[in-house]
This record gives C-alpha cells, structure tokens and sequence, in this order.
C-alpha cells in the first residue's frame, strides 16, 4: 500500500496512492491506470507496460529503433540509448530514425521484421576496410560510410565457443543454471564462481543465473557489465585480463579439449583436415595456403588442443568486421 507522505515526512502519510504514470509525458496518453491501490505487482507491471507500448506513445517505437540500432552498428543513431529526452545526445540521422519508428508500427511491431530490414540493408552489409580520405571528414564514422569492426559481448563469445565446441545445449525455457556457490558469512551472501561441468551448464548465456556483485572469471574482463547497475551502452575494452581469460580459464581449456575430439572424430586423423575442419567451424570459411602450413607446424608441436585455443582467441572469432 503507498500512501502521500506530507512533505516528503514518512511519519505523516495521508491519502492512498494507486499506480500510474507520468502525465506530462503526452495528453494523449492517460496517467491513471485504473487499478485499486492495492492491486498487485503483477497488474501494476502490466499496465505499465501497456501504458508504453501503446500506438499514440511517438516515443515508444523511436527509442526501441534506435536500441536496435545500437545492437547492430554498435552505436545508436542516437548515443544516448536510455535518453533520447532533452539531457541527451542528438540524432545523426533524425529522418532515418523516424522512418525507421514509422515502419515499425507499419510491421506491425515485429522487431523479426525490422532486423531483417537492417541486416539486408548497404550499410550494414558493408565491407570494414578504412577509406583514408572518409576518416579525415569523420574520424568517428558517424555517417557510417563503412562497417565499424567491434568486439563480440562476452556472452555471445561464451556460446560461440560452446557452440563450435559441439557443447551448447540450445533447451528453451525452463529455470536457469548457475555457476556459482553461495554461502553466508558474517551475516552477508558470499557468491563464489564456479565451472561446474555438465550438459545443464552449457545452455545459452540468456539462461545463466546472475548473483549481483559475482566476478565471472571469463565474462567479467570481457567487459560483461554488473547487473546490479543499467549499463545502456558496454564498454569495449582490450586489456591484458581479456586476453589471459581466453587463454588460461578452465572452461576455454576445457572446450578447447572438447573441440579437439570433434576435430578428430568428424575430420579423422589427417592433421589438415583437422586444421581445414577447425577453420571451417569457428571462421565459416577454408584456410588460406599461407595459413595451412604454420598451423601444421604448430599442431605437430603443441597439440591440437593448443590449436583450438588459438582459434578461439584470434581476431576473427572475438569480432565483427
């Protein structure tokens, strides 16, 4: 139950206070939600969600736009994802953007439809290669006149490697898993990370379990950001950390085993076909000539273990160019 407290004094509460909106925002949209003040959680998160989505909300399919946007260019057209009120940044391309709101109401709200839009679209699908007379006008490619290369998240890295692997358990629903062990100590939650092993631990990163505060060993220093706070845009960071977390933790060493028996088992004993098959799962395309033979000489020195964990850890794995 929420009640008006009298200047603010939570001794002095006067009239109960039921669940609504901001009604400065649009006349058009009305604050009151019509529910009791003491209807449920449920029914409040409902109404609120109903409340934003709703058609006449000019707000709702401009800010949705741009967060997409955001996913696929990795800048909004907007920099700002979480303002796009008057404290934030200023459109690049404003006309793009309402176009792009106006279409989404046309399809109907299926974002399925508007992402297939943008990853059919020239901009999208072109090449990174730096054009030195187009830097000197903008450095920072905000009129997008090529494919800024960027790092993949840190979950999506971690299913990458499961899935190459032959390892992601890709079962929708359900309660996720976790990968850490709690325990009180002096009257506080201690959550330690573990690398439990098992089928039920290999589902996609969506399904992991966050403990609030709990450092991931891989996913942290690949910039995962901590879930107790909003992180509208992800810094992209190239530390030395990163790169150990790729090369030393137990679930890449662990997966780089498991890719080496795939590469045995589905390429045969032959080593270049095991490098060609490697290349193949983990690149989608043929090694060059250039590239078969100081990866046999490597294979024949390390181990092909070794070299998987040299093809989760190059460039073209970890980024998208």
């Amino acid at each position: 139950m929420t009640k008006l407290l009298e200047r603010g004094n939570p001794f002095d509460p006067r009239e109960e206070v039921s669940a609504g909106a901001v009604a400065a925002v649009k006349a058009t949209l009305p604050a009151d939600f019509g529910l009791a003040p003491n209807a449920s959680e449920a029914e409040r998160r409902k109404k609120l969600a109903a409340w934003i989505s709703q058609p006449d909300n000019p707000m709702f399919a401009r800010v949705m736009m741009n967060r997409l946007w955001h996913y696929h260019f990795g800048q909004g057209l907007v920099k700002t994802p979480n303002d796009l009120g008057f404290s934030g940044g200023e459109a690049s391309h404003l006309e793009l953007l309402d176009w792009l709101a106006a279409e989404f109401r046309s399809q109907k709200w299926s974002l399925k439809a508007m992402h297939r839009l943008i990853v059919n679209s020239a901009t999208y699908r072109q090449s990174s290669r730096p054009n030195l007379d187009a830097s000197k006008i903008d450095t920072g490619n905000v009129l997008l006149w090529r494919s800024s290369p960027r790092r993949l998240e840190a979950e999506v890295i971690r299913d990458s490697i499961l899935r190459v692997a032959g390892q992601l358990n890709t079962a929708m629903g359900g309660p996720g898993f976790r990968d850490f062990k709690m325990y009180r100590h002096k009257g506080s939650w201690v959550y330690d990370p573990i690398d439990p092993e098992g089928s039920e631990f290999n589902r996609r990163s969506i399904y992991r379990t966050w403990a609030r505060g709990n450092v991931h060993p891989l996913l942290s220093p690949l910039d995962c950001p901590d879930p107790s706070t909003t992180t509208p845009t992800r810094s992209i960071t190239t530390t030395p950390l990163g790169a150990l977390s790729l090369m030393n933790t137990s679930f890449v060493l662990r997966m780089s085993d498991r890719l080496a028996e795939r590469l045995q088992l589905e390429a045969g004993d032959d080593a270049k076909a095991q490098i060609a098959f490697g290349f193949r799962l983990a690149y989608g395309r043929e090694p060059r000539a250039v590239e078969i033979g100081p990866c046999h000489d490597f294979v024949a020195k390390s181990g092909l273990a070794a070299f998987c964990r040299v093809l989760f850890n190059a460039n073209e794995f970890l980024y998208v160019n």
